[in-house]
């Protein structure tokens, strides 16, 4: 299935999402302001009962950050998240970024390796990002680089 556009009424579903998350959370709120900015995409994966994944970009002049990836514990490792991140650096192209920014917790494994596989480099750390002892790595991709 491809990624669609997320809707204002799908922000609830989107949310539940979070529940995958023990900590940093957005909220159902948060979800229907970043669904409704103009410098903002959401895209959604449809599952058989709400939304398998859903990603968030965001873009300001000529970099764009990709802010959350979320996936359904049921929906991992199909493809989800993968889809989504090739579909919004395409947004992110076609909104004029030259590069995509990301942070992503060092610990995480399969994101790193997603990241990596789509061409992103790691430029730094941030200690302490996420909370004591749970860095992040800043990673960056050139458009034109996704495989």
């Amino acid at each position: 299935m491809s990624p669609l556009a997320a809707r204002p009424e799908d922000a609830a579903a989107i949310a539940a999402l979070e529940d995958a998350f023990p900590t940093g959370r957005w909220s159902e709120h948060a979800w229907s302001e970043e669904i409704g900015s103009p410098r903002a995409c959401v895209l959604i994966e449809p599952g058989a009962t709400g939304p398998a994944g859903v990603i968030a970009f965001s873009v300001a002049g000529d970099t764009a950050d990709l802010n959350r990836v979320i996936v359904a514990p049921d929906a991992r490792r199909a493809g989800v998240a993968r889809r989504l991140v090739l579909a919004g650096l395409t947004w992110a192209a076609e909104a004029g970024a030259s590069q995509v920014m990301l942070e992503v917790e060092a610990d995480n494994a399969a994101a790193r390796a997603l990241y990596d596989h789509v061409g992103f480099v790691a430029l730094a750390t941030r200690a302490n990002y996420y909370g004591p002892g749970r860095d992040a790595l800043v990673m960056a991709l050139p458009l034109g680089g996704a495989a």
